[in-house]
């Protein structure tokens, strides 16, 4: 044989004598101790019948037992009565059968088991452990108790080394001050922090949380909450959004992205980009498009308001709501902007302050405030209070009364009375009487202008939005222009006119276009102020 090739072929036995030998080596189970050993071939051939204070060694493991069956050539056993088993420093597993694969490293208990973790304790009546993996699994209802929660699961997982556990199938989770039950659930027995990963419930005394994707520390009481998950309390109260912080402890909930807050039993929704709720004094804020919508369940109409911050309060069953900067409102019968509003449940009055303006159809009013009286969620009275200001549009026209205060009396969404209170002016264009053949496309004849002043007048409006009747006081004047005058502005127009139903939110969608309010702004600044008289 040639030289080289021996010497090859000898260097490929070597090399593959190495693994082969590795291979080979066995880790091998360890009879420690018994008090007596016989064997019975007849019935269980190969096997070492073991029976007082046995005791074997696997590696670090040591596994102890009332008698077993030991199987040195397969290396493997079964134990039975008061069976023990012991990893390293950390594990614990006691029941009263094992069945153990020294090759494999997997071990089977059946019946009574208990398994200790450090501060966790597993219990269930089929356990199956793999010392390779360090994982534990049952598969016919387990329980894991730490010293803060009660974990019980058809199904279970448990990681040793990480101290995870994965539950599946009826998974409750139980402490003093909660309940969570679920179809999917990851715990950290060391950090008691539970993961949510499928429809779950949160149960508090005062509360529940509903989502199937986020996290809850149970030492903390702290969670983080994603994929529209819902917080709701026995007094009708929710919050929904993409991601919920709450703060069980401290009482503080934040919403992020969408979010929606409802208040059931006074019939409003708060919705933005962010909420910061407080539930232990019952008060929260919305930013970042804040809206408020206001709902009747008789109807299918909704008022819907907008501001930069959008504050709730409840206190003894009452609810406060304010709005601040930009206010906008819309409703099919009833429009307004204002810098802030102000409403409680108590009265069922909108206060509008900071340059506000109304509209009700073709009727526009302004002042330095205005109040908004409501029942059941219709607008019956409106309060235009100082410098108060009320047009009617009339096609190009505008029928036009100011003073002190004007109070607008409505009825199902129409108006039907107006009454003027201090310094009252009005300008009103007296139409030619239609007959009966008249359509709303004929054309308007005048016979005049007339502007009449008074301490106090009562206007009645007809179904069409125009005056039909005007009570002055006693001591008031009053002057009939001809159609001719109808042009001159310094007659038909009172100091105070501007139009700004350019500014009238459209619809729904568009309070959350911004207004251009420097005009009325302005005007605001041109009015005579006030000095306070010095005492």
């Amino acid at each position: 044989m040639d030289k080289r090739v021996a010497l090859s072929l000898i260097a490929s036995l070597l090399l593959t004598a190495i693994p082969l030998s590795i291979v080979a080596e066995k880790s091998t189970i360890y009879l420690e101790h018994s008090n007596t050993l016989s064997f019975d071939q007849d019935r269980l051939p190969d096997c070492q019948i073991l029976t007082g204070d046995v005791q074997f060694r696997h590696e670090e493991a040591l596994m102890y037992c009332d008698s077993a069956h030991f199987y040195s050539k397969s290396n493997s056993l079964h134990a039975f009565s008061n069976v023990r088993m012991i990893q390293g420093d950390s594990i614990r597993i006691y029941g009263d059968k094992l069945y153990y694969d020294g090759n494999t490293k997997f071990a089977r208990l059946r019946n009574n088991i208990k398994m200790e973790n450090g501060q966790a304790t597993l219990f269930t009546d089929s356990f199956n452990y793999d010392r390779k993996t360090d994982i534990g699994y049952y598969f016919d209802h387990g329980t894991i108790v730490d010293n803060s929660n009660t974990l019980k699961s058809i199904n279970g997982k448990y990681y040793s080394k990480s101290r995870i556990a994965i539950f599946q199938y009826n998974v409750s989770l139980e402490n003093k001050d909660m309940r969570l039950q679920s179809d999917t659930l990851i715990y950290n027995t060391n950090t008691h922090i539970a993961n949510i990963v499928g429809p779950s419930e949160i149960f508090f005394d005062d509360a529940w949380i509903t989502s199937s994707n986020g996290w809850y520390d149970t030492d903390k009481e702290y969670s983080e909450l994603y994929d529209r998950s819902l917080i709701q309390d026995y007094e009708k109260h929710n919050l929904t959004a993409d991601t919920i912080n709450y703060n069980r402890m401290a009482g503080i909930a934040e919403g992020f992205s969408n979010v929606v807050m409802n208040d059931s039993v006074d019939k409003i929704v708060l919705t933005g980009g962010y909420s910061y709720y407080n539930e232990k004094v019952d008060s929260a804020y919305v930013i970042k498009l804040a809206t408020l919508i206001a709902y009747e369940t008789e109807s299918t109409d909704s008022t819907f308001v907008t501001a930069d911050t959008l504050f709730y309060t409840k206190k003894d069953s009452v609810t406060y709501l304010k709005g601040y900067y930009n206010v906008q409102a819309w409703s099919p019968d009833f429009q307004g902007i204002a810098d802030s509003v102000f409403y409680c449940t108590k009265d069922s009055i909108g206060r509008m302050f900071g340059t506000p303006v109304t509209w009700q159809g073709k009727n526009q009013s302004t002042g330095d405030s205005i109040l908004v009286f409501s029942t059941n969620g219709e607008i019956d009275r409106i309060e235009t209070i100082g410098s108060a200001f009320m047009f009617m549009r009339n096609d190009t026209l505008y029928n036009q009364i100011s003073g002190k205060k004007i109070t607008c009396y409505i009825d199902s969404g129409e108006l039907k009375k107006i009454f003027v209170d201090g310094n009252a002016l009005s300008v009103y264009f007296a139409e030619e009487e239609r007959d009966s053949t008249a359509t709303p496309s004929d054309t308007v004849n005048y016979v005049g202008v007339n502007r009449s002043e008074s301490s106090e007048m009562t206007i009645y409006v007809d179904e069409n939005n125009k005056p039909k009747r005007i009570i002055l006081t006693p001591a008031s004047s009053g002057t009939l222009y001809t159609p001719a005058q109808i042009g001159n502005k310094e007659i038909t127009r009172l100091k105070g006119l501007l139009d700004c139903f350019t500014l009238k939110p459209l619809d729904k969608f568009d309070i959350y276009n911004p207004k251009d309010k420097s005009k009325l702004k302005a005007a605001e600044e041109a009015k005579p102020k006030h000095k306070r008289k010095k005492r």
